[in-house]
């Protein structure tokens, strides 16, 4: 949208000031003191009626005269996507809470799914990235038993919910839920067996850098899924903002194996259009080889 400079507001008003200031000066100044009438009189009302009226037809005709352009503000549909999208990063306020009533019903099939590929076995130690209301972590928690796992999230208000729903493990040191954006929280190395993320790779700034920080904080052995909807033509025109990135799988494939992950699966899940990542780390740490492009091409 293009801005308009106060130069630029004022300009068409120039004439205006040039005939007020001089009609002031030369009425209120010269004409009105010499005829010897002060105060308020026919005269000065006659000169205060014809200056107002000036102006007021002045101001007027230059409303009416400028272009009528194309509304700058979006339409309300436009508005209002913007507004989930924004929560949908940052969930917050009654909004937040709404979604975070809606999200573990409308997701609940493909957090399952994820759980399941998981694999998570009791004494390990799990990070879930983007751990919402706490559901899945709660989960999670049950099947790490006698480990430690570990929720980090962007949202003030999403980790209230999750440590509410997580208390009972939290009073026994075996939950941590943090505030958090993973591309500045410190993972450590290899400090972690499980790794889950769902539909929170869209609002990372720079993806590959933070698989690179997941890759590393991956013990040898240690498995990584992601489920997160692929750039296609079925992407809902209402996500199509700067909130969300929707990567290619053949770009995500090849950014696991920059990091040093070998991808050992990825296909369709419950929940239409969404995809499931599961990858490994060496158990030698060896770093997996970078895929050629004809492998990338036949991931399209």
């Amino acid at each position: 949208m293009n801005q308009v400079s106060t130069h630029d507001k004022v300009r068409p008003y120039v004439p205006l000031i040039g005939f007020v200031i001089p009609t002031v000066v030369i009425a209120y100044g010269f004409v009105i003191p010499r005829s010897c009438i002060a105060g308020v009189n026919e005269l000065t009302i006659g000169f205060a009626t014809t200056i107002v009226g000036a102006v007021l037809t002045y101001i007027a005709g230059q409303r009416a005269a400028q272009p009528r352009g194309v509304c700058t503000k979006p339409p309300l549909g436009v508005r209002i996507a913007r507004a989930l999208n924004g929560q949908a990063a940052r969930p917050r306020g009654w909004l937040g809470r709404i979604l975070g009533v809606v999200w573990p019903i409308e997701h609940g099939r493909l957090n399952a799914q994820a759980i399941e590929a998981l694999d998570v076995r009791p004494g390990q130690r799990v990070l879930e990235i983007g751990s919402g209301t706490g559901h899945t972590l709660r989960v999670l928690s049950s099947r790490a038993r006698g480990g430690r796992t570990v929720g980090v999230d962007v949202s003030e208000l999403m980790v209230r919910l999750a440590r509410a729903r997580n208390r009972q493990g939290i009073a026994q040191n075996q939950v941590e839920v943090i505030v958090a954006d993973i591309a500045e929280y410190p993972l450590g190395k290899a400090a972690f067996d499980r790794i889950l993320s769902v539909h929170s790779l869209y609002f990372w700034r720079d993806p590959e850098a933070v698989l690179d920080r997941v890759a590393a904080a991956l013990a040898p052995g240690g498995k990584l899924v992601l489920a997160f909807r692929p750039e296609d033509e079925g992407v809902p025109a209402r996500f199509r903002d700067p909130t969300y990135r929707f990567p290619r799988t053949a770009e995500v494939t090849a950014a696991l194996r920059r990091a040093g992950l070998e991808v050992a699966t990825f296909r369709a899940t419950a929940e239409p259009g969404v995809w499931l990542f599961v990858a490994t780390a060496a158990a030698d740490n060896v770093q997996a080889p970078c895929p050629s492009d004809d492998e990338v091409q036949s991931l399209r």
